[in-house]
């Protein structure tokens, strides 16, 4: 935090303006975009994630994988942490591991798809996205969803026009919580780290940003409530996505 001792001045010399200005705009860049995660932010997928996960594990232990090493109870991106690991230590190659991978991915397509078609807006969502576009601010989706299914749930809801930049799981090497995704996003944009916020509801979102130091904003709409996403640190934690332009304001 930037302090300084004034002393006996009875007003502050103009050294202290330089200096508290210079360091304003060094910690406090200017604010140009907002990336959304998709499921849980803007809208409901009402995905059967149980199912996908125990339809994944069983097309991967028809190729190989132990029986019982992964669970249906653990995220996407530990079972895909968890492929790369049995495998590597099976001696497998590093890019028949990634084609298993890419094929084990192509299971929740469907499911997806599915969702995408019934998808269901949440409050406030609209509202929120047409007051930063007022702001003059760039917006993007980053989202582990396949790209036909958030195109479908963009469209379903008339929201596509709101973003400058889509980047779905499919179209990265690595997605999120690899922050590979997040770069491409900010570089699809043309911003900086320090030049956006990122809006999530999981830890998927949260942990992409501290690695590459971008501000996060945490929202309890998802799956995640305050409790359990406070241990990830977030910059900041809303209930309400109508908070939202209040909390890019103070960024």
């Amino acid at each position: 935090m930037f302090t300084l001792q004034l002393g006996a001045y009875k007003r502050p010399p103009l050294i202290y303006y330089r200096m508290v200005i210079g360091y304003c705009l060094r910690v406090r860049p200017v604010l140009k975009a907002i990336i959304f995660d998709l499921d849980g932010v803007l809208m409901k997928f009402n995905l059967e994630s149980r199912r996908i996960k125990e339809d994944v594990i069983k097309y991967l232990v028809k190729n190989g994988l132990q029986e019982g090493l992964l669970s249906p109870t653990s995220s996407f991106s530990s079972i895909r942490d968890g492929i790369r690991t049995y495998f590597s230590m099976a001696g497998k190659d590093p890019s028949w591991i990634e084609g298993l991978i890419k094929e084990a991915e192509e299971i929740p397509m469907e499911y997806e798809i599915r969702a995408a078609a019934a998808t269901e807006l949440l409050p406030n969502a609209r509202e929120t996205l047409m007051a930063l576009k007022a702001m003059g601010l760039k917006l993007a989706v980053f989202t582990y969803n396949n790209s036909k299914a958030t195109h479908i749930a963009l469209r379903r809801h008339r929201l596509e026009g709101f973003f400058d930049v889509v980047i779905a799981r499919d179209m990265v090497t690595r997605p999120k919580p690899n922050p590979v995704h997040l770069d491409a996003v900010l570089n699809r944009l043309g911003v900086t780290k320090d030049e956006a916020v990122v809006v999530g509801d999981t830890e998927m979102d949260i942990k992409p940003c501290k690695e590459l130091g971008v501000r996060v904003v945490a929202v309890t709409t998802g799956i995640r409530t305050a409790d359990e996403l406070k241990p990830y640190s977030p910059d900041f934690l809303i209930d309400d996505l109508l908070d939202l332009p209040e909390v890019v304001a103070a960024c």
